[in-house]
């Protein structure tokens, strides 16, 4: 490539054409009120993709702060502000400014570099959102770092369950196939839902309303920050997003009007009834014959079982499958089984989507040591993750994610109430 090449090329990221008009109308990211970017292989600097990042969030949500923690330095900067300004560098000047900030700042973004320890980032207890590029090395980067973050949430006893993911630098075809590897590997193989957000293209003109380099030394840590600005948050009034309580309209007193007395009634004496003739024979009518009672209404066939009440073990009501008799190490709530034709099904309930493909992961990695166990696994090896629900209506959410469903119900007989499972698909419809 030759150097006009690569510098066509460099320049391309940096122009957006007209003015960045090209924006107009185009999805925004929607992440949390609170979001740690994590900063994965980006094409030329970081610095300017972050800025764009956060600004695209303030293009749809309001007005946001991008904080950047780096090794001796935090850099905040406001994006669509409207004027609002950070305090002077100083010891303690961001920790005094947060109570009035988190009043005004509807979202925060805390950029953290790519050499963050797991643990901190995770400790910090809010949604991520990984920034990378589409290029090989950029895809395989970030399923290293997705897997890092997996891998250390299931040691700490809180797997990660979803991570937003935003490719920067590349055409939108590009981009959403690079979204696309590195959500089927995540899903795959760490039991990380990855979702895709509003891929940035170029980097443009930003509405930057302030901006400031504070010293490490004189601001918290990353933890430390978030912690002050969640007490900030939640002390502060919310005056953008608490709905306004309506007025009481005022009711004017009315006009006291003297009515003259009602008039007493004259007494009226009470009537004397005449005297009933006599009958020579009475007459005894017939009482009225019952009426019939309503017939009762049959009780419904079937009657759906709360998932709460889901027994502690799924795979005895599992028809054709027999426990494996051991458990995953890394995700033990979920049972492990086989059926008839030697295949390993990973079983869970309603809310344990991720914890299932974590064991289907870890069973994938050590499918020899398995199969040196289980004489019926050394012919293949085949997995198939399966949710047991106790109410049918739990099955919107995960209709189309690969997952065999099965419900449980109640079926009332004359023998008294059975317990029968009920398929509501099959491999080929799982999705």
């Amino acid at each position: 490539m030759s150097s006009s090449d690569a510098f066509g090329s460099l320049a391309a990221l940096f122009t957006t054409g007209g003015n960045g008009a090209s924006r107009d109308g185009a999805p925004t990211p929607a992440v949390g009120e609170v979001t740690v970017a994590l900063v994965g292989n980006l094409p030329v600097m970081a610095g300017p993709w972050m800025s764009q990042f956060a600004d695209e969030v303030a293009r749809g949500a309001g007005p946001t702060a991008l904080v950047r923690f780096e090794r001796d330095e935090v850099t905040v900067e406001l994006l669509r502000a409207d004027g609002r300004q950070v305090p002077p560098a100083g010891p303690g000047a961001l920790a005094r400014w947060l109570p009035r900030a988190a009043s005004g700042v509807r979202r925060w973004v805390l950029c953290v570099p790519a050499d963050t320890p797991p643990e901190e980032v995770l400790a910090v207890g809010q949604g991520m959102v990984l920034l990378t590029g589409a290029d090989e090395a950029a895809v395989t980067g970030a399923y290293l770092r997705l897997k890092y973050l997996a891998d250390r949430g299931i040691n700490d006893g809180a797997p990660v369950s979803h991570v937003g993911l935003v490719v920067v630098g590349a055409a939108p075809e590009a981009a959403a196939a690079a979204a696309q590897r590195v959500a089927d590997a995540a899903r795959g193989f760490l039991g990380i839902e990855v979702e895709a957000l509003a891929p940035l293209q170029r980097v443009g003109r930003v509405e930057s309303s302030a901006r400031a380099v504070y010293a490490a030394a004189d601001c918290p840590d990353l933890v430390g920050f978030a912690s002050e600005l969640s007490r900030a948050r939640a002390a502060g009034s919310s005056r953008f997003d608490a709905a306004p309580v309506p007025m009481e309209p005022a009711v004017e007193p009315k006009p006291v009007v003297s009515a003259a007395p009602a008039p007493v009634p004259a007494p009226v004496a009470p009537a004397i009834p005449a005297p009933a003739p006599v009958a020579a024979d009475p007459v005894v009518a017939p009482a009225p014959a019952a009426r019939p009672a309503p017939a009762a209404r049959p009780a419904p066939a079937y009657a759906a079982l709360p998932v709460a009440q889901l027994p502690e073990r799924l795979v005895p009501l599992l028809r054709g499958l027999r426990p494996l008799g051991i458990a995953c190490p890394v995700a033990h709530e979920v049972e492990l089984a086989l059926d008839d034709e030697r295949r390993m099904h990973i079983v869970g309930r309603a809310d344990q989507l991720a914890r299932v493909r974590i064991a289907h992961t870890w069973a994938t990695m050590h499918r020899e040591l398995l199969g040196m166990a289980f004489p019926e696994l050394k012919g293949g090896f085949e997995v198939r993750e399966r949710i047991l629900l106790g109410d049918a209506r739990e099955a919107i959410t995960l209709h189309g994610t690969g997952v065999l469903l099965d419900v449980l119900v109640v079926a009332e007989t004359p023998s008294g109430p059975v317990s029968v499972v009920l398929p509501l698909n099959d491999p080929t419809t799982a999705g």
